[in-house]
């Protein structure tokens, strides 16, 4: 079961007008990855929590052979995790893992997971993970395999370990699950069913993580989870591609059927989808560029994710950033990404703390940025907008 009807509003503007699973990770989505390793883990039965956006989920899973079987499950009212399970009740009678739609994960956890399940007495068994910053998460206490304690976010968290948003339950714990009360902030709470889990008396156990876990939540997170997934490229260049003989190509990088490098350096990791055209004297680094894109001549593209069908123009330099999709960036545009402190970016109409000095902008879809222009950096550009010099 995956969950995917949330609205994403903290990846805003990128989740606009798609759902958060969608988003690009590498040449797949979010909800594709997901996908792709629980078919590998040899799960072929899979519910899909959807709600915002719905339609373009529903389009994408007919649109690609997953050869699996895949149902839809909505969650019309967005009223928590919990909700979610509440709903997903009616249509499922067995034992179940449940994932967050949202996550980047070990390909190889889920199997390690569901054989710890089913060797166990627990009524669900939760994955762990150890955090560095506890405190914005919430934390979950155990006793050597056994989870004794879940807890909301505080500033004195009495663990390091969090809660990845990966498990497997009991057909049985919908019963508590469907008695889960409405939590303070109006949601039922899926952590809220596993304390009462817990307080009746029933085993909750876990497992560590174990590798790269990534919680894709604000838009700078999509920037490393496409970070992530470029470590595991493995070098492929089409036979359909052009690449000059000037042009220099590292390894590993991906590169798709029908693009074409014109004396370009293209350093490795880095994934070029199909029909990617880079103009001379460019180069691209640590990026993913998708289908369609145009990037002109004597560009720079480093550490960035450049969605479908973006057009580059001469000259114009793009680092730590993300273009939304068939925005137009004209030449000698630089896209900032330096500072010697914490760069903030505005989310929910507040200034957040990014805690990092490497962060360009966030553009949305349709953009218009115009000839000459300076982006400074943590710039939020929200869809459809036309920025001049």
């Amino acid at each position: 079961m995956i969950l995917a009807a949330g609205k994403g509003v903290r990846l805003s503007p990128l989740t606009d007008e798609i759902p958060k699973p969608m988003l690009p990770l590498g040449d797949t989505t979010i909800l594709g990855n997901i996908l792709r390793i629980f078919k590998s883990s040899g799960i072929k039965k899979i519910s899909i929590i959807v709600g915002h956006k719905s339609v373009i989920i529903e389009d994408y899973i007919k649109n690609c052979d997953y050869d699996l079987d895949i149902h839809f499950i909505e969650q019309k009212e967005r009223l928590g995790t919990g909700h979610a399970l509440m709903i997903a009740s009616q249509y499922v009678n067995s034992d179940f893992i449940c994932v967050y739609g949202d996550l980047l994960f070990k390909e190889d956890f889920i199997v390690s997971l569901i054989s710890k399940f089913r060797a166990s007495d627990s009524i669900a068994t939760m994955a762990l993970t150890q955090s560095e910053t506890p405190e914005f998460f919430g934390s979950v206490l155990v006793d050597e395999d056994e989870v004794v304690g879940i807890f909301e976010k505080s500033d004195n968290p009495p663990s390091d370990l969090i809660n990845t948003g990966i498990y497997c339950f009991k057909k049985e714990a919908f019963s508590y699950i469907n008695r889960t009360k409405l939590s303070p902030r109006g949601e039922y709470e899926l952590t809220d069913s596993l304390k009462m889990m817990i307080d009746e008396g029933n085993k909750v156990r876990w497992m560590p993580l174990g590798g790269k876990w990534l919680d894709i939540g604000r838009p700078w997170d999509l920037i490393d989870a496409n970070m992530f997934f470029l470590e595991s490229v493995k070098h492929y260049i089409s036979n359909d591609s052009e690449i000059s003989s000037r042009s220099k190509v590292d390894n590993p990088v991906f590169i798709d059927s029908f693009s074409t490098i014109d004396s370009s350096l293209i350093l490795s990791p880095c994934l070029l989808s199909k029909n990617v055209k880079v103009g001379e004297n460019s180069n691209i680094s640590s990026s993913v560029i998708r289908e369609g894109v145009k990037i002109g001549k004597n560009c720079t593209v480093e550490n960035s994710v450049i969605m479908e069908g973006v057009k580059i123009g001469d000259n114009s330099v793009v680092s730590f950033s993300i273009i939304g999709d068939n925005s137009d960036i004209g030449r000698n545009v630089t896209f900032e990404s330096q500072s010697k402190e914490g760069i903030k970016f505005e989310i929910k109409g507040e200034l957040v703390d990014s805690n990092r000095i490497h962060l360009g902008a966030i553009v949305g879809k349709n953009v218009r940025i115009n000839d000459n222009a300076i982006i400074r950096p943590g710039q939020k550009i929200e869809s459809n907008s036309i920025i001049k010099r």
